[in-house]
């Protein structure tokens, strides 16, 4: 994978719940350790609709987002998610060191985001969304907030999906800048606009 050009992406910062960046913590010393950090890697997806246990943190992170969205469904007449949320998903890099944990999630609703890219042959595109970045170190929590690129299959396009040489959005950990860097391909090539670098703590 092309190396994504060093672009800062998040502009506000905002106040965060600690419990939800505690959950966060405690997610992340459950998990197994991770690959090298400076490695691509493929970003998580979590379809919040439904939430479960597991997505807790996601669902609360997005929670004021994940309500408009709900609303402006209801407000246009449809009625057919009254149990669950409206079509929602997440996809998030998860990166942490002793007691500090960073979650950089973005959020995939029809009504929050925008489409950037298309592959006609895949029935792949790339959509432009809210994306957020929450860092809990021990004491304190921050989120900032920014739009980040999700990469979204049609219908026909889980095949697809599956090949990451021809589909995928990847994430990795720059330790020496403390930046999470991300990327994204479609149709074998780079996204351009979706190669962002985003510090954790911003000068």
């Amino acid at each position: 994978m092309h190396h994504p050009p060093n672009r800062s992406a998040v502009k506000r910062r905002r106040a965060l719940p600690a419990a939800a960046l505690c959950l966060a913590a405690a997610t992340a010393q459950a998990q197994e350790l991770t690959p090298p950090p400076e490695n691509w890697r493929p970003i998580v997806y979590r379809d919040l609709q439904i939430p479960g246990p597991q997505d807790r943190i996601y669902a609360d992170l997005w929670a004021d987002v994940i309500q408009s969205n709900n609303r402006r469904y209801l407000a246009a007449g449809d009625r057919r998610f009254l149990l669950g949320n409206a079509p929602v998903r997440e996809a998030h890099a998860l990166v942490r060191g002793g007691d500090k944990v960073a979650l950089l999630s973005v959020l995939n609703t029809a009504t929050h985001c925008v489409a950037v890219a298309r592959d006609p042959s895949s029935d792949l595109s790339v959509k432009m969304c809210p994306m957020r970045l929450a860092v809990w170190n021990g004491t304190s929590a921050t989120l900032r907030e920014a739009k980040g690129c999700y990469l979204e299959p049609g219908a026909e396009a889980r095949n697809t999906m599956a090949n990451s040489s021809y589909a995928a959005s990847y994430t990795s950990y720059d330790v020496v800048t403390k930046s999470i860097r991300l990327g994204v391909i479609l149709g074998r090539r780079v996204v351009e606009q979706c190669s962002q670098t985003v510090p954790l703590y911003p000068g």
